[in-house]
């Protein structure tokens, strides 16, 4: 999905999220954060990405897009898992439902409300760095979403998928990773932004 389709669905849904004011659902999403941050439960978790994936299943969202892209993070998740030894499933389940709630909750914001709205109440009590740094991830993250479904349309039109195909294109992603996340440092360099004085 283009990030011009995301927008328009933002601004044009006609789900009950989408009339819910802004700062309601900038309210839910953080409340979801924190607990992701803080909590280590796995029921606790658990129990979280089941509501959020009631809200999306019950609501007018278009339901297969949006649990797709919450996927996408779960190729990070699974490189992390394999260099992790010994994890416990317990574990594994904690992280998998800290990605999948925070991604999704994240993804259902920028479905139902536009982008433009977000940063501007972001930037009536947040400093400009963190805003013009969210807005470039949020520019990202959708960069990389359309990326790694050209990737998987491609090894569809391969055929029979093989250990090289698979490996070559974990690399090639995380290849773009890594030139997506050095032209954001470079925008920030453009608006004007020093590593060296943010850091101090």
């Amino acid at each position: 999905m283009k990030i011009t389709d995301i927008d328009y669905c933002a601004e044009y849904g006609e789900s009950r999220l989408n009339r819910l004011p802004v700062g309601v659902k900038l309210a839910a999403v953080g409340l979801v954060l924190i607990t992701v941050i803080l909590s280590g439960n796995v029921f606790v978790l658990g129990a979280l990405y089941s509501v959020i994936l009631m809200i999306v299943l019950f609501s007018a969202l278009p339901k297969f897009t949006i649990i797709k892209l919450s996927l996408y993070p779960l190729v990070f998740l699974l490189l992390f898992m394999i260099s992790v030894r010994n994890m416990s499933l317990e574990l594994a389940l904690v992280f998998l439902f800290k990605a999948l709630s925070s991604s999704t909750s994240l993804i259902v914001l920028v479905f139902t409300t536009n982008y433009t709205r977000i940063f501007s109440v972001l930037k009536a009590f947040l400093p400009d760095f963190p805003v013009n740094t969210l807005f470039l991830t949020y520019r990202s993250i959708f960069i990389l979403a359309r990326t790694l479904e050209n990737l998987l349309d491609m090894a569809k039109f391969r055929g029979k998928p093989s250990l090289k195909n698979l490996g070559n294109m974990i690399g090639f992603f995380v290849i773009k990773s890594i030139q997506t996340g050095e032209n954001m440092y470079n925008a920030m360099k453009l608006r004007g932004y020093d590593d060296k004085k943010n850091s101090g």
